[in-house]
């Protein structure tokens, strides 16, 4: 059959405006990255001079930065708890790190988690990493697959709190091949760049939670030495050696330039740069929402939480502030900083709006959706944060507290001598002045508040009688 130019060019326009039309109508991709105990003031975007994250930075100047970003609590599985469910950790009765023997999990057989939220609208889901919400590994009675993800990699086998960072992995049975020396970091942001190409042509949820930078430090050699002179550099010749010991020490010294933990988060970077290239080159970019968060701050005597008081495992602001870049071209403006106080909490309702779908029947959500902020400005009706540390694993009995934000004033109640401490966090975001002696009605009215949520939320109290006491 012949056809005439004209109508050739139709039939191309036809096609042309077909394949349009099909991918305006397609869902966004949704890329959620989490790094694992990151410091608030680590990455360029955040101040930091001594790293090198070029991608994180270029990331945030084509979306969204926020500077009071908070995770749910101040460590790991709880604030995994508050992406997956959308609820509050207390609400769940997970609010400290699951340990390696417990009969805490999060039960499929309660709780519907994003993914499978996401999948009623025909998303393809995949976790790549740390999961750290069922420690059952025999039995898994709430691993990932549990929990209706179509795609489980890398994610941990055996309890695997001290780091297994390089090939061959003892922790990560299911990667049963790779190079030698291979970097886990470096591993997962290849699966993440797989997990898109394979899955392109279908909207799909990548939940890539990245196990660095948790202690024990660890990262490619010639790495670390680059940081190690850049320390010398700027500290003094021999420092660096000085400060962090040889290659058999655990390179947790109490300085906020850390050539270890730099190496680390530098090839954090290089991979969140892998999943923006490898987005571009497959035609994703337009179409995918990419956020890069923290679950944590890091622990108070090592990293930088950009002068925040304390850190990981205390509810001061070191322990919950976190990085929280966004970008969603076209919908989000590029190189835009928020002061908007936002939550891990609030990730499961954006998800849902952004796919075009309303929650799951029966299942409570306490976040808001930051749809309507993130593309028109219109800020959420929600001034209020709550945080409930009681230390049921780690019994550390100085930092077990509960803690509640409204507007910039925040109130913290410690377990231990039931005293309360009171700060305005927009004239001392560091928390060096206790207002509880001079602001007494606004004690008085905090107080109200977060004692009626812990009774709401049915919020567990911390064991005071346990003999053992724990500092880091």
């Amino acid at each position: 059959m012949k056809y005439t130019a004209g109508v050739l060019l139709c039939l191309i326009t036809c096609f042309s405006c077909t394949l349009f039309a099909q991918r305006a109508k397609r869902k966004p991709n949704i890329i959620f990255i989490l790094a694992d105990d990151l410091g608030w003031g680590e990455l360029n975007a955040y101040g930091n001079t001594f790293n090198e994250t070029p991608h994180l930075t270029e990331l945030a100047k084509q979306g969204m930065l926020f500077t009071q970003a908070y995770a749910a609590a101040p460590i790991c599985s709880p604030t995994r708890v508050s992406l997956m469910t959308g609820q509050y950790p207390a609400r769940v009765h997970i609010t400290d790190f699951l340990p390696e023997k417990t009969t805490r999990f999060l039960d499929p057989a309660k709780y519907v988690t994003v993914n499978r939220a996401l999948a009623t609208a025909g998303y393809h889901s995949g976790i790549i990493g740390k999961w750290h919400l069922d420690t059952d590994f025999k039995n898994h009675p709430g691993g990932p697959k549990e929990h209706g993800f179509d795609e489980v990699i890398a994610s941990e086998t055996q309890y695997i709190a001290d780091g297994d960072y390089f090939y061959p992995y003892d922790k990560i049975s299911t990667i049963t091949s790779g190079a030698p020396g291979e970097y886990l970091t470096d591993r997962q942001g290849q699966e993440a760049k797989n997990f898109i190409e394979r899955n392109k042509q279908q909207p799909f949820f990548l939940y890539l939670a990245f196990y660095s930078v948790h202690t024990k430090l660890d990262a490619p050699g010639a790495l670390v030495d680059k940081y190690k002179k850049k320390f010398d550099n700027k500290y003094g010749d021999g420092m660096a050696l000085k400060v962090f010991g040889g290659p058999d020490s655990r390179h947790e010294a109490p300085h906020t330039d850390n050539p270890y933990l730099a190496a680390m988060i530098e090839r954090i970077d290089d991979n969140v740069g892998l999943v923006m290239k490898t987005l571009k080159e497959n035609g994703l970019d337009d179409n995918t929402i990419l956020i890069f968060y923290s679950d944590n701050g890091s622990p108070a005597k090592l990293g930088n939480n950009g002068g925040l008081r304390m850190g990981k495992g205390w509810l001061y602001e070191g322990g919950t502030r976190e990085d929280f870049i966004i970008r969603w071209p076209g919908k989000i403006k590029p190189n835009t900083k928020s002061d908007l106080p936002v939550w891990t909490i609030d990730m499961y309702p954006t998800f849902l709006e952004a796919a075009g779908i309303t929650k799951p029947a029966a299942t409570l959500l306490d976040g808001v959706s930051l749809i309507p902020y993130l593309t028109k400005g219109i800020k959420p009706d929600r001034d209020t944060f709550y945080w409930h540390y009681p230390s049921e694993t780690g019994d550390w009995k100085p930092r077990m507290a509960s803690a509640v934000r409204k507007g910039d004033y925040k109130l913290l109640n410690f377990y231990i001598d039931k005293r309360f401490e009171l700060y305005n966090l927009k004239d001392d975001p560091d928390e060096n002045h206790n207002l509880v002696n001079t602001m007494p009605d606004k004690v008085e009215e905090l107080k109200k508040l977060l004692f009626s949520w812990r009774k709401d939320v049915n919020a567990e109290e911390p064991n005071l009688s346990a003999t053992k006491t724990k500092n880091e």
